[in-house]
């Protein structure tokens, strides 16, 4: 019965919890049956988040109260992935509604479904590549100087809790707190070269608590496929300017959520920044043909129930309740 009598005796993985990885996936499930909808509306900005969903959601997943997104992309199925309430996003009737008044109500948008994800703070989205991300690095500046503060007035709290002999107190105030962390999206060709280099090097020279994730852009579901930018060209600029890089299948959430979590705790403990490419994979078959590898849900889907992680039957109880839940 429920969700549990699905997932069986599935072994937890430490790195990635089971209950995180249907988080994820419900999360992507819902994103994307919102931006078919926006398609078939022909809300193009919304529906631009098609094939995007892996990095949108995996991305954030760990993020918290303390820390900041800043969109890329704006529209009603972004909205909702940040923590506006379905009901909002269906009632806005258009692509680029503001979402100043989110719902707090517990299990509403994909809130309730990634645990702190809604929590953080959306930054101001702009179309302006450049002002967007200097703001979202002023932010981060922001946040290192708060954290900043607050250590310093640790270390005095522990100066007169040691004067107390109250040691274990003591040692407690010192520990460091968890510094807020900022999010950039940002599309692979929406910022010129001169842009990374300047935000690169002053992400690295400040160590600024920044991890940039760049997006390819978005594909049609089931049309032609992305078309990709040079694999690696940001990556390969960002370890120019000092910034450590990586490149990610932009279809693999699990893989995307990986290096999240590792830049996002790297950038917490005053690591300074990080960047993840997003590049869609391609393969050439032997006829030459060039080929997207694979749908981002499906491959999750299948990663799920190899591992025993979730049932068929649940995947497509929540599929239709969903569906449903847009219908009304």
């Amino acid at each position: 019965m429920g969700m549990q009598a699905d997932e069986g005796a599935a072994t937890d993985n430490p790195l990635i919890p089971n209950e995180r990885l249907r988080q994820i996936y419900l999360a992507m499930a819902r994103t994307l049956a919102l931006a078919l909808r926006s398609a078939r509306r022909g809300q193009s900005p919304a529906a631009g988040t098609l094939g995007l969903e892996a990095a949108l959601v995996s991305a954030t997943a760990d993020l918290g109260p303390c820390d900041m997104v800043s969109d890329a992309l704006a529209g009603g199925v972004v909205d909702f992935l940040r923590g506006r309430s379905l009901k909002e996003v269906l009632r806005a009737g258009k692509a680029g509604a503001s979402a100043s008044r989110r719902s707090r109500k517990s299990g509403t948008g994909v809130r309730g479904l990634v645990a702190e994800c809604g929590a953080a703070v959306r930054l101001p989205s702009t179309t302006d590549a450049a002002e967007r991300i200097w703001a979202a690095l002023g932010a981060a500046a922001a946040l290192k100087a708060a954290a900043a503060q607050a250590r310093v007035e640790d270390k005095a709290k522990a100066e007169v809790k040691a004067k107390t002999t109250d040691m274990a107190a003591a040692r407690q105030a010192t520990e460091a707190r968890q510094a807020g962390v900022v999010v950039v999206y940002a599309l692979v060709d929406e910022v010129p070269a001169a842009l990374w280099k300047k935000a690169l090097r002053f992400a690295a020279d400040q160590e600024l608590p920044v991890v940039f994730v760049v997006l390819p852009p978005a594909r049609e579901r089931g049309g032609k496929a992305r078309a990709a930018a040079k694999a690696g060209g940001v990556s390969a600029l960002a370890l120019s300017c000092g910034v450590p890089a990586i490149v990610v299948d932009a279809d693999d959430a699990v893989a995307i959520y990986r290096v999240a979590q590792e830049s996002i705790g790297h950038a917490r403990i005053g690591g300074g920044a990080a960047l993840m490419e997003c590049v869609p994979f391609v393969l050439k078959g032997a006829a030459g043909k060039v080929r997207v590898t694979q749908d981002a849900i499906a491959g999750l889907e299948r990663t799920m129930l190899q591992r025993g992680v979730a049932a068929r039957a649940w995947m497509e109880r929540e599929a239709k309740a969903f569906a449903k839940r847009i219908a009304k």
